[in-house]
């Protein structure tokens, strides 16, 4: 899977997006464990999360805009299949929409309490990730540091390793389809791993332009000068469906289920009560 996210984010043809959910997870986790050892204490002899280099090492409460206003919403669904042709339940991941590229957004919902509603936003202008928390109508949210100068070399160094495979191509393929109302164009994708059918929007979707590598935060101007042909080359649309067979047989069904481009949302900050008050 790791692969095949790297594929996506070098490629542009998935617009970064799964591998930013992950790696938000993971962030997210690592900041919700982070808060809770602040109130316990912690064995020295205890390793070190891979996570803690990307906060600093420690809790460190970070300055906010007081709101972020997104445009509208993009619901993306993957499912995963094993080899067996056993699929996992399929989870969902609410993609935010701006033209802001100061900052980015997504919604998980826990599927057993869909009301409970767990939001980040990477805010590059303040190098902060924000938390928001909504758990049965209570607010809270978490407010951290975060290096993206070394979430950047992180990239950097998969984008190098991903370019110097030889036997990874992208090839346009001719065919064309409908979705969500969306004219979108195949693009067939081979790596060492396995291969993939992308769906990618003709044109850019309004509001997304931020999740194009040339434009966005995570990916740094270095690696986009770098292999600059490759890019300018690369389709310039948002991904909208991809299946992707992995060598072992194992694929990967991502999909784009429903598209709101002009459904306005505001998070206030002084309606999230920050639970790193008084940390600094």
């Amino acid at each position: 899977m790791k692969k095949l996210i790297l594929i996506c984010t070098i490629a542009g043809i998935t617009t970064v997006l799964p591998a930013q959910a992950q790696l938000l997870k993971k962030i997210q986790n690592a900041a919700q464990n982070a808060a809770q050892s602040t109130t316990t204490p912690k064995n020295e002899k205890e390793g070190k999360s891979p996570m803690e280099g990307l906060l600093g090492g420690m809790m460190q409460a970070a300055d906010t805009e007081s709101s972020y206003d997104f445009t509208g919403y993009m619901v993306m669904e993957v499912t995963s299949i094993n080899k067996k042709g056993k699929a996992d339940p399929p989870s969902r991941i609410n993609y935010l929409l701006t033209d802001n590229t100061d900052f980015m957004g997504m919604s998980f919902a826990d599927p057993k309490t869909p009301e409970n509603i767990t939001t980040t936003i990477m805010d590059v202008k303040n190098q902060a990730m924000v938390i928001l928390m909504d758990n049965e109508g209570q607010k809270t949210s978490i407010a951290m540091k975060v290096d993206y100068d070394k979430i950047q070399e992180m990239v950097d160094e998969e984008a190098d390793g991903q370019m110097e495979e030889e036997n990874y191509s992208v090839t346009k393929t001719g065919n064309k389809k409908d979705i969500l109302g969306y004219t979108c164009e195949e693009y067939l994708v081979k790596s060492e791993d396995g291969q993939g059918n992308y769906w990618v929007t003709e044109e850019p979707i309004e509001g997304f332009s931020m999740f194009s590598p040339q434009s966005n935060p995570m990916i740094s101007n270095k690696t986009v000068e770098k292999y600059q042909s490759f890019f300018s080359s690369a389709p310039k649309g948002t991904f909208l469906e991809m299946i992707f067979t992995d060598n072992n047989g194992e694929v990967t069904d991502m999909k784009v289920v429903e598209i709101q481009t002009s459904s306005p949302k505001k998070f206030n900050m002084s309606s999230y009560p920050n639970a790193m008050s008084g940390m600094n």
